[in-house]
């Protein structure tokens, strides 16, 4: 049993905090605001979590010669996240959007392109 005010543990999660003690001051800042937009998100619901997630993971992400994300390297970088039952549907919503481009085709999109940062 946990003590009062304690979080039950997430190995994942207490090197996040312990990584976010270490970081350089400007990290420190960055990690603040990304908890709220998080926070935020989820209050939203799954759908707007997974969009938010896919676009802030899409911003901090190299990008190929011609500016676009292989759809396979995002998979790798949000392994959690099901392909064809949140990852597709919540791209092609933010394609919808105009927030990103996706290539070749809406069924199965290969490579993606971020055209609206955050």
């Amino acid at each position: 049993m946990a003590a009062v005010g304690v979080v039950p543990y997430d190995q994942r999660g207490e090197q996040l905090l312990l990584d976010i003690v270490r970081a350089d001051p400007i990290y420190q800042e960055a990690a603040i605001r990304v908890a709220y937009y998080a926070c935020a998100l989820r209050k939203q619901g799954a759908d707007a979590h997974v969009e938010g997630l896919l676009h802030f993971a899409l911003l901090r992400m190299r990008v190929d010669n011609n500016g676009f994300v292989s759809v396979a390297r995002l998979r790798d970088r949000l392994p959690e996240i099901s392909f064809s039952g949140a990852l597709v549907p919540a791209l092609l919503r933010l394609e919808r959007a105009g927030i990103v481009s996706l290539l070749p085709d809406h069924a199965r999109p290969e490579r993606v392109q971020l055209r609206v940062p955050l």
